[in-house]
């Protein structure tokens, strides 16, 4: 049922949470972020070429186009790509804004912000809000919203940035007249308590602009009070690639097993028609599947 293997390295894809009140620096941060990833990867590119390369999901009533032209010390902010995220805010719309930014060229994506998904028109509380019947039972039916958000966040092809927004969290604690009394516990972020574990990385920032890791896989960000900036975004990005590269190590494979395929239906015409039939389940040809369904051909054809 379950196959062993030896754990080794992989590159990986960034997911990456950056947790703030409205004026923490959370948009300014996560483009400054994205384009040091993109100078690691393209170190000889132009500065629009990398811009070219950096898409934002804007839930934030266009809020992220004045940052256009705008600098941050020695860094001015280019022409990155932009999409006006309009509501409703659920996890089809989530997706689709995606798949629109990378389709465009993006290879990083900003969601800014991702709260909206929570507390937002359309958003998962709105829509249980207008379910009927047993409130408990309800958040059941909206358990695959919630998954199919996580896993479009967790299993993309390319690097993820979101922005959370906050919100004061309290208490009731018992004061020295032994009554209680509600208490400040700090502030949290504004969606599901335990999406921000989905993330590789979670940057708090402060009013100061000044960020501290409040979670951090990659082991790389301990200075607390640092600001974000590309340095920031290119060692991540450097980290991230320090791996073995599977998607290569599957394209190679799936190649060598095309190869194998095409042998066997020029020397046998049986194996073509098998072949056919294959295809015409699959709607396109065998040069264009996956690596699991080229397998599965394979394997039928032998």
């Amino acid at each position: 049922m379950f196959e062993v293997h030896t754990a080794r390295r992989e590159k990986q894809k960034a997911i990456v949470g950056l947790i703030g009140a409205s004026g923490s620096g959370k948009t300014a941060g996560a483009l400054l972020l994205a384009l040091g990833m993109m100078r690691a990867a393209y170190p000889d590119a132009e500065e629009s070429t990398l811009w070219s390369k950096i898409g934002v999901a804007d839930t934030e009533h266009k809020r992220s186009n004045q940052y256009a032209d705008v600098s941050f010390g020695q860094e001015r902010i280019g022409g990155f790509q932009y999409v006006n995220f309009t509501p409703p805010y659920n996890t089809d719309n989530y997706i689709a804004a995606v798949e629109s930014l990378k389709k465009a060229g993006a290879e990083v994506v900003i969601i800014d912000s991702l709260s909206h998904h929570w507390f937002g028109e359309g958003g998962v509380l709105e829509q249980h809000s207008k379910m009927g019947g047993n409130s408990f039972k309800n958040w059941d039916s909206m358990s695959e919203e919630i998954k199919n958000l996580i896993k479009m966040l967790t299993h993309n092809n390319v690097h993820i940035i979101c922005t959370l927004r906050t919100k004061q969290e309290y208490g009731i604690e018992m004061n020295e007249h032994g009554r209680m009394q509600p208490v400040k516990l700090g502030t949290k972020p504004i969606q599901k308590a335990e999406l921000e574990y989905e993330f590789m990385l979670n940057f708090s920032l402060d009013m100061n602009n000044k960020a501290t890791a409040t979670k951090d896989n990659t082991m790389l960000f301990k200075d607390e009070g640092m600001r974000l900036s590309p340095e920031v975004g290119e060692k991540l990005y450097k980290w991230l690639e320090h791996g073995v590269d599977v998607a290569a190590e599957e394209e190679e494979e799936r190649q060598k097993l095309l190869h194998k395929i095409d042998v066997i239906v020029t020397v046998e015409e049986d194996k073509r028609k098998i072949l056919d039939q294959i295809e015409f389940k699959m709607g396109k040809k065998v040069a264009e599947f996956e690596l699991k369904h080229v397998k599965l051909a394979y394997e039928r054809l032998q």
